[in-house]
């Protein structure tokens, strides 16, 4: 997935027309992370996020899809893959696809030596050492970062990280206690929601112009497994809802 960010280009784009610790859900040693996807309130997509070891590093595999129809005709579709390879807290390689309403986009960028090399249809850039790009589902990689690497359009992004401390957050029909994190930037106005007690990313909202709010929550079905599984470490039964 800002980006703002991927989220923030394609929520520009859009306006123009737990109490319990939750752990990730696991298959096989793959990471899964799903989310529902709403402008304000109506379900517009998804954006998936699958973590799998690779060697000693992780990839990271993002597949988000929105559309917004009026009066049952596609007012706007948006569509973004990324592939991306992390060592050691560090981004070492992407490949991202975006069709964005029709505009397609390419980021390319690879680690060479002490390094980082991006390339989009207006050329290549070296971004140096040890980048990162919006990597929401690790809190810990993104407290570290002064500037972050969109996803689709290949800028390095210049962003402030700050906690804004314990809050709860409606996601999936239940109310999560979680702790909040605020990314601001120019162009950039965003809350992040992670599970207290587990650093499970669960939420996001994205402050857009005009005032409306693009929402990210963690859907229902995968709640649901995480907690059935919680319950099973625990040695009790998961409660009915």
């Amino acid at each position: 997935m800002r980006t703002l960010t991927t989220l923030s280009v394609a929520a520009a784009s859009l306006i123009a027309i737990l109490a319990a610790p939750l752990h990730a859900s696991v298959d096989g040693g793959i990471r899964r992370l799903s989310f529902d996807v709403f402008l304000d309130d109506r379900a517009i997509g998804y954006q998936r996020f699958s973590l799998t070891p690779a060697g000693d590093g992780t990839r990271i595999d993002t597949q988000a899809q929105f559309e917004v129809k009026l009066l049952r005709i596609t007012a706007f579709a948006y569509e973004h893959r990324n592939t991306e390879l992390w060592r050691d807290g560090c981004l070492r390689a992407i490949d991202a696809r975006t069709d964005s309403n029709g505009r397609k986009s390419t980021v390319n960028g690879r680690a060479q030596g002490a390094a980082f090399v991006v390339a989009t249809q207006d050329g290549e850039r070296n971004l140096g050492d040890c980048v990162a790009s919006f990597a929401y589902w690790d809190k810990d990689i993104l407290l570290q970062r002064q500037r972050l690497l969109n996803s689709q359009t290949g800028e390095y992004v210049p962003v402030r990280i700050a906690p804004l401390g314990p809050g709860n957050k409606r996601v999936g029909g239940r109310d999560l206690a979680v702790e909040r994190y605020a990314i601001q930037g120019e162009g950039i106005d965003i809350t992040l929601a992670y599970a207290a007690g587990s650093d499970e990313w669960v939420a996001l909202d994205s402050r857009l112009d005009g005032g409306r709010t693009l929402r990210y929550r963690r859907s229902a079905s995968e709640l649901e497994r995480l907690s059935a599984a919680q319950q099973a470490r625990a040695g009790g039964p998961a409660s009915s809802r």
